[in-house]
C-alpha cells in the first residue's frame, strides 16, 4: 500500500513540476536574432534583412517597418506558430531614400508577448567608375568621303555603373565637336555619329560619368583618310592568328592559332604574346601566300585583307590575349586574358608516335620555362610513315592534355583524340606546350 501511495505522489509531483515549467516557458518574451544590425547601402539598392525567431509558446508575427522609407511588411504565422522561424526579407531600398535611418524589426508570440531590434542603414558612398564595355582603339580610321566632303564616326559604345549612369561625352577639340548624351540606369549604349569635315588626326576625348559623380575618361585618335582598297574578304568558315616576327616554315605543327568563327565576317581566338610589342597578322587558311589580314599603315585600328600591303597589328605588353577581329567593318580588339586557378603547373611529359623516343614512350621530362610554359626537345623520325600524333601528361597519367585531330583546339581529357599531322622533316625539334592557355608547337632545331 505504502509503495502505491508512493508511485502516486511521484506522478502528482511529476506533473506539478511539468506544469510550472510550461508557465514559465510561456512568460518568457520571444528570442529575436538579426543576421546584421548594421547595413550599409545606397539608393537603389537591394538588401537582405534576415534572422531566426524562436519562443516554446510558439511565434505569431515578425514585422518589419520603416516608416522613412515607406516600409511596414508584417509576417503571419498565427495559423501554425512555429517554435522557431528563420524570417528574411528582399528590401529595395528607394531610389530617393535618405540617411542614417533605422528599421524596426518586432516578434510578437501567440500569448501577445513581443521583443524588438533595430537595424540602422548607413549611406555607402560610390567609389566605382563606369565601365566601358568595347572601348574604341587607340587609333582609329574613318574613311573619308569625297563626294559628301566629311568622314563620319560613330562609336556606338556600351557602357555600365554598379549604380547608375548619368551622361556620356564626346569630345573632338580641332573639329569643333562636344556631344552631351543624357543616360540612366546601369546598362546603356551610346550611339552618337559625328562627322569630321577634313583628312587629319583628330584626338577625341570620351567621358562616361555616373550619378554620384564618378567619371572614366578614354582617350582615342580619329584618323579621316581617303578610302583604302583591299582585296575581297570572305565569311570564311575559321581563321587564323600567327606571331608576325616568326617565319611559318621553321615549324612542324602549331604556328597557325585556330580562330573560332563567332558570327558572320567575326572570329575570336587566343594568342601568347612572347615578347612586348609582339605583332600579329590573320589568314584564313595555314598559308601567308594568300588572303592575309592586318592592320593599315596608316591606322593600327584597321583591320584589311591586302598581303603585302598591310602591317602587324601589335600588342603592347608581353602575356596572354584574347584576340577578336571584323572583316566586314575592319576591326580587331585584344584584351588580357585571366588564367583559369586549375591551370596546370605540375611537371609535365610528352607522348606521342613518330618521335625519336619509343612510339608511345615517354619524352624527357619538360623543362618549365616559366609558370605555364614547357619546353622539350626531342627528335622527329625521319623513317616513320604513319601518322604523327602526340599529346602531353603529368606523373601517373593524373592530368592529360590532348588535341582535336586538326589541331584546332587543345584540352584537358583522360582519353579521346591526339592531333594527327604528317611531315618530311628528319632531325632535332623543341616542342613547347602552353597550360595557361593550352597550345603546343614544334618548331625545328637549327
Amino acid at each position: 500500500m505504502k509503495k502505491i501511495i508512493n508511485i502516486v505522489f511521484m506522478l502528482l509531483a511529476s506533473l506539478f513540476l511539468t506544469t510550472a515549467c510550461s508557465d514559465d516557458n510561456d512568460n518568457i518574451r520571444p528570442g529575436l536574432y538579426i543576421e546584421s544590425e548594421f547595413v550599409e547601402t545606397y539608393p537603389g539598392d537591394t538588401v537582405l534583412i534576415n534572422g531566426t525567431v524562436s519562443n516554446f509558446a510558439g511565434i505569431a508575427s515578425v514585422r518589419l517597418t520603416c516608416n522613412a522609407w515607406g516600409i511596414d511588411k508584417r509576417i503571419d504565422l498565427a495559423d501554425h506558430n512555429p517554435k522557431v522561424f528563420n524570417y528574411e526579407y528582399q528590401l529595395a531600398v528607394p531610389d530617393t531614400a535618405t540617411f542614417e535611418q533605422t528599421m524596426d524589426i518586432v516578434v510578437s508570440d501567440k500569448n501577445g508577448l513581443g521583443n524588438s531590434k533595430v537595424v540602422l542603414f548607413k549611406f555607402l558612398p560610390d567609389m566605382t567608375s563606369p565601365v566601358v564595355i568595347n572601348a574604341p582603339a587607340s587609333q582609329v580610321s574613318i574613311d573619308f568621303n569625297t563626294s559628301a566632303g566629311s568622314a563620319t564616326w560613330n562609336p556606338e559604345l556600351i557602357v555600365s555603373d554598379d549604380r547608375a549612369l548619368d551622361y556620356a561625352r564626346i569630345q573632338i577639340p580641332s573639329a569643333g565637336i562636344d556631344e552631351h548624351i543624357q543616360l540612366s540606369g546601369r546598362t546603356a549604349t551610346v550611339s552618337c555619329p559625328v562627322s569630321l569635315n577634313g583628312t587629319g588626326s583628330y584626338p577625341a576625348i570620351i567621358t562616361v560619368a555616373d550619378k554620384s559623380g564618378n567619371k572614366t575618361v578614354l582617350h582615342t585618335e580619329l584618323v579621316s583618310m581617303l578610302h583604302e582598297d583591299e582585296d575581297p574578304i570572305q565569311d570564311y568558315a575559321q581563321m587564323y592568328v600567327v606571331d608576325a616576327s616568326e617565319n611559318p616554315d621553321d615549324y612542324i605543327d602549331g604556328y597557325y592559332r585556330y580562330m573560332d568563327r563567332m558570327g558572320e565576317y567575326q572570329y575570336q581566338g587566343r594568342f601568347y604574346a612572347p615578347r612586348d610589342n609582339a605583332g600579329i597578322l590573320f589568314t584564313p587558311d595555314r598559308t601567308l601566300t594568300a588572303d592575309l589580314y592586318g592592320a593599315s599603315p596608316y591606322a593600327a585600328g584597321k583591320l584589311l585583307n591586302k598581303n603585302g600591303y598591310v602591317v602587324p597589328v601589335i600588342i603592347a605588353k608581353k602575356g596572354y590575349y584574347g584576340v577578336w577581329i571584323d572583316l566586314q567593318n575592319h576591326k580587331v580588339s585584344t584584351w588580357p586574358l585571366d588564367i583559369a586557378d586549375e591551370a596546370c603547373t605540375e611537371p609535365l611529359w610528352m607522348s606521342g608516335t613518330g618521335f625519336g623516343f619509343a612510339d608511345w614512350g615517354s619524352s624527357d621530362q619538360m623543362t618549365k620555362t616559366s609558370t605555364y610554359r614547357y619546353e622539350v626537345e626531342t627528335t622527329i623520325n625521319g623513317s616513320y610513315t604513319g601518322n604523327r600524333q602526340y599529346y602531353f601528361y603529368t606523373s601517373g597519367w593524373q592530368r592529360v592534355f590532348r588535341a582535336d585531330t586538326e589541331g584546332n583546339w587543345w584540352f584537358e581529357s583522360a582519353d579521346g583524340s591526339c592531333i594527327i599531322f604528317k611531315t618530311n622533316y628528319s632531325g632535332s625539334v623543341k616542342v613547347t606546350f602552353d597550360t595557361a592557355a593550352p597550345w603546343a608547337t614544334i618548331k625545328k632545331n637549327k
